[in-house]
């Protein structure tokens, strides 16, 4: 699989709220908790896993 631009998108923003979910969970807790958090990992995962259209791939 090659990561393009989107998907490392989505994988740094995966990190960065496992990141402030470990160390930051009291200053960050709008984002570590709750449904901003969850709809912080939906957009992170929806990122991380696109595949695009099959019509603009490169061969």
């Amino acid at each position: 699989m090659k990561l393009n631009k989107i998907n490392v998108l989505g994988w740094v923003i995966i990190l960065l709220l496992s990141i402030s979910g470990i160390f930051f969970k009291e200053e960050l807790s709008i984002i570590t908790t709750g449904f901003g958090g969850l709809i912080c990992l939906l957009i992170g995962l929806t990122l991380a896993f696109y595949k695009g259209k099959k019509g603009t791939e490169k061969h």
